[in-house]
């Protein structure tokens, strides 16, 4: 079930008794205190219903959850509205390439599309810990205090959520206003990490206000927690995610996408386009040809360039429209003009890659994100060698803008 946008919910009396589906993808910070329990104790209160799921092994990270079966099992068990995604605690605050966190967020946001298209990622933004990260210290600086630990986790959980196409659930920063501002309120258990039942407590707080768009303030459900202490919290909470929608990407429209993924050639005058959506597609060609196929071939008389549009609508009903050229030469198919780099596959195993720019670094993962190689591009159409079968890609230029996609090699 996909909830009314936010700017509906502003009305003078709240709508209530929503009902959405949740799966917690994470770690022990997912489970301590039971953050899903805390999470549909809240919604009851006020007569909304969250289904949740979870998958949550200690120590846990994006990338052992990639390839996990009890994972992959349970984002293939139902269709969800929503699939949180929590990064093992220290990992979140480093550069993400460096624990592959990106890879892996990518890798659970596909298999995630390929199970439930409709379902948007929601990343857990975690909270640093109490007093730094002392084991980290020596070698990322910034991990030392708990300030720069918590604004590197807000920094890298937004360009997850961006590069995703998904949502933040800013725990982490509600937890920093809550250290700010009422420091009496002890969110950390002893091992100055795990949260404490405030702890928890607030992040179910956060939870409800970013899948539901809508204040917690008057919640009955307070836990073990006196009254006075449960009202900063949801105030708090409130507050960190209704105030910022925008910042945390709450205002994405969806993942639906009529971009093409990718295109083959078996023959000089003939092109394939491939699209993994499992909805309705409608293609068509400025030469006449049209197709509601979702990988559509098309055959040229001539050599020139040729328009396309495909209009895309998802399971849920969200439509999208995308529109590109290509140039046909006597010999062949050799250019795609679109909005961002373009990656296509031959059946000689080999990618093309155009439209990036020199000193882009190209980098080609398996399903279970397994970097199967990296090489940095020339200017112009770049060609690599590929394993068959459905590869991720990622282009990242030098000044860390990035591109995420997936391709089909014959």
């Amino acid at each position: 079930m996909r909830l009314a946008p936010f700017a509906m919910l502003l009305v003078a009396f709240p709508v209530h008794a929503q009902q959405t589906s949740v799966l917690f993808i994470g770690n022990s910070y997912t489970t301590a205190n039971d953050l899903p329990y805390m999470v549909r104790q809240i919604a009851l209160s006020f007569g909304d219903t969250v289904d949740t799921g979870v998958q949550a092994p200690g120590g846990y990270t994006l990338m052992g959850h990639s390839d996990a079966p009890a994972t992959l099992g349970a984002l293939n068990s139902q269709q969800w509205d929503y699939v949180v995604l929590q990064e093992q605690s220290q990992l979140g605050a480093l550069p993400t390439s460096e624990g592959f966190t990106d890879v892996g967020a990518a890798t659970l946001a596909y298999a995630m599309q390929d199970s439930s298209e409709c379902a948007y990622p929601v990343f857990y933004m975690t909270w640093g810990r109490k007093n730094g990260d002392q084991s980290n210290c020596l070698w990322y600086p910034h991990m030392c205090t708990y300030d720069s630990m918590q604004q590197a986790l807000r920094d890298n959980y937004i360009q997850l959520a961006l590069d995703n196409e998904g949502y933040v659930s800013p725990v982490g920063w509600a937890w920093k206003h809550v250290r700010d501002t009422h420091p009496g309120i002890e969110l950390y258990q002893p091992d100055e990490s795990h949260p404490s039942v405030s702890g928890t407590y607030l992040a179910a707080c956060v939870f409800y206000c970013t899948l539901f768009r809508q204040s917690c303030v008057g919640a009955s459900f307070v836990s073990t927690l006196q009254p006075d202490s449960a009202a900063i919290l949801q105030a708090i909470a409130s507050a960190t995610v209704l105030d910022s929608v925008d910042t945390w990407n709450l205002n994405e429209p969806g993942s639906t996408d009529a971009r093409v993924v990718s295109q083959s050639s078996d023959v000089d005058n003939m092109v394939t386009f491939h699209h993994f959506g499992q909805g309705q597609h409608w293609w068509i060609c400025s030469n006449g040809q049209t197709s509601a196929d979702a990988n559509p071939t098309f055959t040229f008389d001539a050599a020139g360039i040729y328009t396309f549009t495909h209009v895309y609508i998802d399971p849920c009903g969200h439509m999208d429209t995308a529109t590109w050229t290509i140039q046909v030469n006597a010999i062949s198919i050799v250019e795609y003009t679109g909005e961002h780099p373009m990656v296509s596959a031959s059946d000689q195993g080999l990618l093309t890659v155009s439209g990036g720019s020199s000193g882009d670094l190209f980098e080609v993962f398996d399903p279970q994100g397994r970097l199967l190689r990296s090489q940095r591009l020339d200017a112009g159409t770049s060609l690599l060698p590929c394993p068959s079968g459905i590869a991720l890609w990622r282009i990242t230029s030098p000044m860390e803008a990035r591109w995420n996609g997936k391709v089909l090699v014959p």
